[in-house]
């Protein structure tokens, strides 16, 4: 029996005490830790990969969804960012799934990526 599908997670490779670490400012060693892929895993299937943010399940009180569409969510997003309350770092009710696009517009990420650069007007040379 062959497991094509099924993911191949990187081995445990020592034990971090992750809130003393992002406290430390070492955020960028727990996101690519073995210990986020599962909470990220975990999150994902509780919300069964759907995106809560375009369901109308959840919000931030801040941002609101364009229009109510079912999308596949791909990406767990803490609720109470990790730089605040790094014990929460590992809880799974700290995490909601969400869309990559829900997710850049709850981080006001999508704000610059649609801006147009201004065409300067010039006098014309023939």
């Amino acid at each position: 029996m062959n497991n094509f599908n099924k993911k191949k997670r990187r081995k445990r490779r020592k034990y971090y005490n992750w809130p003393e670490e992002i406290a430390k400012g070492n955020t960028d060693k727990f996101y690519n830790s073995t210990d986020f892929e599962i909470w990220r895993e975990k999150v994902l299937e509780r919300d069964k990969g759907e995106c809560q943010f375009f369901a109308g399940k959840w919000d931030d009180g801040i941002h609101k969804p364009y229009t109510i569409k079912p999308e596949a969510a791909n990406t767990a997003h803490h609720i109470i960012p990790i730089k605040e309350r790094p014990d929460l770092c590992l809880n799974v009710d700290n995490g909601v799934a969400l869309s990559f696009e829900a997710h850049e517009i709850i981080e006001e990420r999508n704000r610059f990526r649609y801006k147009r650069n201004k065409k300067l007007i010039t006098k014309e040379r023939w």
